[in-house]
């Protein structure tokens, strides 16, 4: 049977109302909070389908005062992905804020704080963070047969009841797979799908969150500065992990930002690596040039604390490819640095591994070096029993899913750190408190 003309016409209406319907755009992931500062604040999300996207944000208690952030058009460029800048905020306020969808506001509201302006004015306040490393999400029909490669998925919601101020993630946040990499739509959608984990939500959209890079963010296990599909992994890591700032003077990832009495630097582990070298070349991991601006960043930093996250650990001794130390030369060249120039405070974070312990890396002409490495959040945990850590703190391993709280406390003449591991239930697998004063050089 063919339809006249005037039948089509009657259709045509139906036709445009069903594809409008079909494009309505909603929020597939987020909102997150990315970096806040004093005077600025990020919001991220993604869309299902292109729209326009802002957020309405207002003091709490000041709500005839609301402020708006500029629109933003998702596209399938990034998969839908956009971050709004709040430029209107002020220092220790709260702010409730709603996200706007072509033109209607949803429906949930939540809330973020900024941080006080305390510098010069009274001592620092305390700070509690959180730290999680590996994170795998399930996709049917994409995992090996009969196995199952992630799960707990409620840690996130204990993470929320311990009420940190903001959450670093220490690498292997997306775990791309050999149908992932090779495509930047298919690193994109494995990215969205570590993302848009229905127990993580609250999570994102109550504290700021920041990471960093492992090998399972990049694509193949040992891919560095010559992997083909670098640009591709780049472009999907910076989509869903906005930065606080890039560095303009160096390639990828490297970022930092301070809150509180703490400096964070966040290094790349992934854009400078070449540890297949030849016989003209020694390996590298992090690149003269990122290690230069490491230096001249410590050196002006007037925090307490300098805490240096990387997606690989720092102080490991092991000679495995997955741990800086097999840069031999370059992590020779970096601890060296870091006794020359004496500086106070330093503290390290690290991922890339599927079990957690806590590093410690002796000077008898200066003070102990501590690396808190980070195992698996919702990835499945491993043995550590084929690297030979000697410098591991005896009880301080970790072979089950798990994160951290770090808390920065005390006066401002005696302020500490005190790091609990916690179980993806909530209990306390282990606790150390370090004080300020024992990341002291020694007096010459």
């Amino acid at each position: 049977m063919f339809l006249s003309p005037r039948h089509l016409t009657a259709l045509l209406p139906l036709a445009f109302v069903a594809t409008s319907a079909a494009l309505q755009a909603d929020i597939a992931a987020g909102p997150m909070l990315g970096h806040i500062d004093m005077r600025e604040a990020n919001v991220w999300l993604q869309t299902d389908a292109p729209s326009q996207v802002r957020v309405a944000y207002a003091e709490q208690g000041q709500s005839d005062a609301l402020r708006w952030s500029d629109t933003v058009e998702t596209d399938n460029t990034l998969n839908h992905t956009a971050t709004l800048k709040l430029n209107a905020v002020e220092p220790g306020k709260k702010y409730n804020y709603r996200i706007e969808l072509d033109g209607k506001l949803t429906e949930e509201q939540n809330t973020f704080s900024t941080p006080d302006n305390y510098l010069g004015r009274t001592p620092p306040p305390d700070l509690r963070i959180a730290v999680g490393g590996a994170h795998y999400v399930t996709e049917e029909g994409f995992e090996p047969p009969y196995q199952i490669l992630g799960g707990g998925y409620g840690i996130f919601s204990t993470i929320l009841t311990e009420k940190p101020e903001l959450m670093i993630w220490a690498g292997n946040t997306a775990h791309l797979r050999d149908s992932d990499w090779a495509s930047k739509s298919g690193t994109l959608k494995r990215f969205a799908k570590a993302r848009g984990v229905t127990e993580l939500q609250p999570l994102l959209a109550s504290i700021p969150h920041y990471g960093t890079w492992s090998s399972t963010d990049y694509g193949t296990a040992n891919a560095g500065k010559y992997y083909s599909y670098r640009q591709h992994a780049e472009d999907s890591f910076k989509a869903y992990w906005p930065q606080p700032v890039e560095v303009a003077s160096l390639d990828g990832i490297t970022t930092r930002f301070r809150r509180s009495d703490v400096d964070f630097f966040i290094l790349d582990t992934r854009s400078y690596r070449d540890d297949a070298p030849s016989s003209d070349r020694l390996p590298q991991m992090l690149g003269k040039e990122q290690i230069e601006w490491l230096r001249q960043e410590i050196i002006n930093s007037t925090a307490t604390f300098k805490v240096i996250i990387a997606g690989a650990p720092i102080l490991n001794p092991a000679d495995n490819r997955s741990n800086l130390s097999y840069a031999e030369r370059e992590h020779s060249d970096l601890l060296q640095m870091l006794r020359n120039e004496r500086i106070p405070g330093l503290f390290f974070i690290s991922g890339g591994k599927y079990y957690g312990e806590l590093t410690r890396l002796v000077h008898a002409n200066s003070y102990n070096l501590f690396d808190l490495t980070l195992g698996p959040l919702t990835a499945n945990p491993k043995e550590n029993q084929d690297e030979l850590n000697f410098f591991r703190m005896p009880g301080s391993s970790i072979f089950e899913r798990h994160f951290a709280l770090l808390d920065f406390t005390g006066p401002e003449e005696d302020r500490a750190l005190n790091i609990r591991v916690m179980s993806m239930e909530g209990t306390e697998l282990w606790q150390r408190t370090i004080k300020a004063s024992q990341l002291q050089p020694a007096d010459k």
